[in-house]
């Protein structure tokens, strides 16, 4: 009986001190929901803890750190995969046909260029969105430069999912840089869905 009697008394006493600190218990809840925002997974570096090394860091939606190219349009930086933002690169496995008429693998021949140009180098990703697969969407600056719209300068990609270097694919395929003097290519977006 008297256990009965506590435990009522120890509810009531819990509703009591609810009803009255009801404005506490509330912002104590928002400081964690905003602080779980912050410092959430969408720029954890990976590692455990979420350490950062020191030539790695992060900073309102920038990523900055060592480039480690997955493909022609994806890196890996501060243990984060990121797909340049704006552009869409051949796939490793597809092929195009050169202006002498031979077979050969676009897309190892755009990472290629994309490891030379920034692979292990220090770049600054500026973060813009995820994509389906989690993945971040990111403008990739490596030197001051944009690493999208060089791609694209280079005839590597082709300006796509944004308008952002609509102007500079034009430029490209005038002067027949890069894919755009092949005598046969294939659109990476077709080539995924095939």
């Amino acid at each position: 009986m008297e256990s009965i009697g506590l435990e009522s008394m120890l509810i009531e006493g819990v509703l009591e001190l609810v009803t009255e600190m009801w404005w506490v218990i509330l912002l104590v809840v928002g400081i964690a929901l905003i602080g779980a925002s912050v410092s959430g997974k969408s720029f954890r570096s990976g590692r455990r803890g979420g350490a950062l090394r020191n030539s790695e860091r992060r900073t309102n939606g920038t990523l900055i750190g060592k480039a480690y190219v997955t493909d022609g349009d994806g890196l890996r930086v501060a243990g984060q995969e990121v797909r340049i933002f704006g552009i869409d690169a051949p796939e490793w496995d597809q092929l195009a046909k050169n202006p002498s008429g031979q077979w050969f693998n676009h897309g190892r021949v755009v990472k290629s260029a994309l490891i030379k140009e920034i692979g292990g180098k220090q770049v600054r990703v500026r973060v813009e969105d995820r994509d389906k697969f989690g993945r971040l969407l990111g403008t990739v600056i490596f030197q001051g430069r944009d690493i999208g719209e060089w791609k694209v300068w280079q005839g590597h990609a082709i300006a796509a999912y944004s308008d952002r270097y609509k102007r500079v694919e034009r430029a490209a395929r005038r002067a027949q840089r890069g894919m755009w003097a092949n005598e046969l290519n294939f659109d990476p977006r077709g080539h995924r869905h095939r």
